[in-house]
């Protein structure tokens, strides 16, 4: 069944893009062949329940379905749907029902005007609608008629969705599954809730039984709260979960949220983790255009505008978006129960004040919202250091309390667990020894994605000395009690170690952030006034670069100290009992006697890769369970590890390329033989389906850059002209870390240090003596990564 426009809807489109008034309109329905009859939906019956009928009430669900059935029934009007919505007041629920049918009908946009005092002259299908109910509902409820103004909820809905079936599946509701989540359960579980329930129930003939019927649910919420603006809001919905998702109540019903099936489509970017981007094979926009998507923003446009039909989008990535129930279920979708907030709910979200029922039949424009701002919470500042703890990293007390809970977790599986003191000299947060005698440092990351620098200094340690890491990724929970997705997690974890970049360009690739300050002859480094943050880069010159603005603020060479680079930025330093601010130039600007006086931002210095991946240096990735108190263990698989051997060599080699390859004007080309025995081995650690063969590519080949053979000292070579890797393999720079923390295995092991260690992991270094002096100070102080 087909929906058309009408030129009153159009005109009403039109005001809902500019913010003005929008109301329920004309739209006409095309069930068969012939010309398309219209039918007037602005009218609805309203029902008023107050919350003093809680307990007295108890016939209201049952009359409900009973008015459904009579409508679907009535043998003089044929009605093709039914629409239900609800919305909680000060004092108890309103509900508005309409109903519609193929007869042709007015198609002109109505003055909001109050038909209670002639019911008669009413329209139909309104005027069936209001005489199924008035001879169904208790007489103690009011019933009116009138025009319900959208409007006035709201034109951007905090959140909007809908129940959709995951599965193909057209089965039934059963009586037992829908007991368990009605519309009172909702109602229940929304309570003192600012939201808006909208249910559409349908009888096709295309249905499998004639007393079946098609209900699609949406819920809209309105507090500010749930309001998801910008892309970091996203991306932390989709660490921790939505704050609330209103299918939750229908949970019995084996049904998802249109949101909840939307967010499985996108991931947290493993380049910026304030980022979002879209599953390659989700065919879902990026979060700039598909913002209104994620919001169910579309979802309340379509439903202000008559059309109960799901998107493009969502109607690809589910089976169904309506469910099926049998007639003596209905009574559980259409139940006029009563929720008492205690408060007027819709105070807490002004801009959606829902209309009560002496407010329908007055002019629109006395209902409409005020306009309402909202504040911006401040970030919450990390817990203060505890001290007290005397574990290796010495970090917050929540990751002490991680570290003692990953410790336990081990232990259950089985291994000999001893928790590092800083006593022995060494780094990890745990060794654990397997029953087989294979011993392995554990590295208990907690708070890791605005310290991803950290999280890779910790890695480098054990790759100095030779042996691979156990990481465990511990979720945060947020000020709501809402706990990071373990999934979401472990796969930020993954990408972080199969891609240690933040960002690529074609020429440079930025790096991450570390702690710690930059100190030369005495000063301290800043950032420029209006600058926050610094942003590194490295070129495949072996160069790192400090830019901002297109204006380089330092350089110097990826193998030499910090100390040895060039700065063209502020700097400060401690003279006497004041402290004295710099500019680039070495004249003094600023003079305070506080060392936080200071306006300019410190300049951190950047996180040193040592290859273009660290995924060799882990054994295993694992994320805890605070709930279950044990150990995920995570698959180091790619999105590209399927069964179809063309699509896996293709979708990896392509990956690798863009990722690691970086056009480079100079005349030396990059032979096969130095970038394919990484890529090969790259792709090995991230599929379950073993290396690429030789001939990978057979017919499917791809070339990714221009590949020619070249003359070299071992005879002709296949070579990429005009490419290198984005920064050379094995940079090593004199500020390693690692070097001045060789482990100390447990002294009750009785094991000697030589009988584990092995030769450095890191590419190119054949030797711990092949690292400068430099090393043996720390350029960076312990965090709690």
């Amino acid at each position: 069944m087909a929906t058309t426009q009408t030129e009153s809807q159009s005109e009403t489109e039109s005001d809902s893009e500019g913010q003005s008034p929008s109301y329920h309109h004309s739209i006409s329905i095309q069930p068969s062949k012939h010309e398309a009859p219209e039918y007037d939906r602005t009218e609805v019956v309203f029902v008023k329940v107050p919350a003093s009928m809680s307990e007295t009430f108890n016939s209201g669900p049952e009359c409900g379905s009973t008015v459904l059935s009579d409508l679907f029934d009535d043998a003089e009007l044929t009605f093709d749907g039914v629409e239900e919505f609800g919305w909680p007041v000060a004092d108890g629920m309103m509900f508005a029902f309409r109903a519609y049918t193929p007869s042709r009908q007015s198609s002109v946009q109505r003055k909001t005007t109050d038909f209670s005092s002639d019911v008669d002259s009413l329209p139909e299908p309104l005027h069936t609608t209001y005489q199924k109910l008035k001879a169904e509902l208790p007489e103690s409820l009011e019933i009116r008629t009138g025009l319900l103004p959208m409007g006035a909820f709201d034109s951007s809905p905090a959140l909007g969705t809908r129940l959709v079936m995951e599965n193909q599946n057209q089965k039934p509701a059963g009586r037992e599954k829908v007991a368990d989540a009605d519309a009172n359960a909702l109602f229940e579980s929304l309570a003192g809730e600012p939201f808006l329930y909208h249910a559409l129930y349908r009888r096709s003939s295309q249905l499998p039984e004639s007393n079946e019927y098609q209900v699609t649910v949406r819920i809209f919420l309105f507090n500010p709260k749930y309001k998801i603006s910008t892309e970091s809001e996203y991306a932390d919905c989709l660490r921790f979960g939505r704050k609330c998702d209103p299918a939750d109540s229908f949970a019995n019903l084996g049904v998802s949220s249109s949101l909840a099936v939307i967010d499985d489509g996108y991931n947290v970017s493993w380049l910026d983790q304030e980022g979002v981007m879209p599953a390659r094979d989700s065919e879902l926009p990026h979060f700039s255009t598909g913002q209104s998507l994620i919001t169910g923003k579309a979802e309340f446009d379509q439903m202000r505008r008559g059309q109960y039909g799901a998107s493009d989008v969502l109607e690809n990535r589910c089976a169904y978006t309506s469910l099926l129930a049998r007639e003596i279920d209905l009574e559980h979708y259409v139940g006029l129960g009563t929720v008492d907030p205690g408060v007027d709910p819709w105070q807490k979200a002004p801009q959606a004040t829902g209309p009560d029922i002496d407010e329908v039949g007055i002019d629109p424009d006395e209902i409409l919202p005020d306009e309402v701002t909202i504040s911006v919470d401040a970030p919450v500042e990390d817990t203060a250091f505890d001290q007290e703890p005397t574990t290796a990293n010495d970090g917050t007390e929540d990751h002490w309390i991680a570290i003692k809970n990953v410790a336990v977790a081990f232990e259950t599986e089985g291994y000999d667990v001893v928790i590092v003191r800083q006593d022995t000299g060494s780094r990890p947060d745990l060794w654990v020894r397997r029953d087989d005698g294979e011993i392995f440092a554990v590295e208990v990351e907690y708070r890791t994605r605005s310290k991803a620098g950290s999280f890779y200094t910790n890695l480098i340690r054990q790759a100095v000395w030779g042996y691979k890491t156990i990481t465990v990724m511990v979720p945060q929970t947020d000020e709501n009690g809402r706990t990071e997705s373990l999934d979401t997690l472990g796969n930020w974890a993954l990408n972080s170690l199969a891609v240690p970049m933040k960002k690529r360009d074609p020429i440079k690739t930025r790096v991450h952030n570390c702690s710690g300050e930059i100190v030369v002859n005495g000063k301290t480094m800043l950032l420029p006034d209006g600058v926050a943050e610094a942003k590194w880069w490295l070129t495949c010159d072996s160069e790192y670069l400090l830019i901002h603005d297109d204006e380089i603020l330092a350089r110097g060479d990826a193998t030499e100290p910090f100390e040895a680079f060039e700065f063209n930025v502020p700097r400060y330093y401690e003279d006497g009992d004041h402290y004295v601010v710099e500019n680039k130039y070495g004249k003094p600007v600023q003079t305070c006697s506080e060392e936080s006086g200071i306006e300019n931002t410190k300049l951190r210095p950047c996180h040193r890769p040592v290859d273009l991946s660290y995924i060799q240096f882990v054994e295993a990735l694992y994320c805890y369970d605070p709930e279950a108190q044990e150990l995920v263990q995570q698959d180091m698989t790619a999105h590209w590890d399927v069964e179809q051997a063309s699509t896996r060599n293709e979708q990896s080699h392509q990956q690798a390329f863009e990722t690691f390859l970086v056009e480079h004007e100079n005349d030396d080309p990059i032979l096969e033989r130095e970038c394919r025995p990484f890529i090969k081995d790259w792709i090995e650690q991230l599929s379950t389906h073993d290396h690429p063969g030789n001939h990978i590519f057979g017919e499917y080949r791809k070339d990714y850059y221009a590949r020619k053979r070249i003359s070299t000292e071992l005879g002709m070579e296949y070579s990429y002209p005009g490419v290198s890797f984005r920064y050379p393999r094995g940079l090593v720079s004199p500020d390693l870390p690692g070097l001045d923390t060789k482990p100390a295995f447990p002294e009750g092991w009785n094991i000697a240090a030589e009988d584990v260690l092995r030769e450095p992991l890191i590419h190119g270094l054949d030797d711990r003596s092949e690292i400068g002096s430099g090393a043996k100070t720390e350029a960076e102080p312990e965090s709690d990564a």
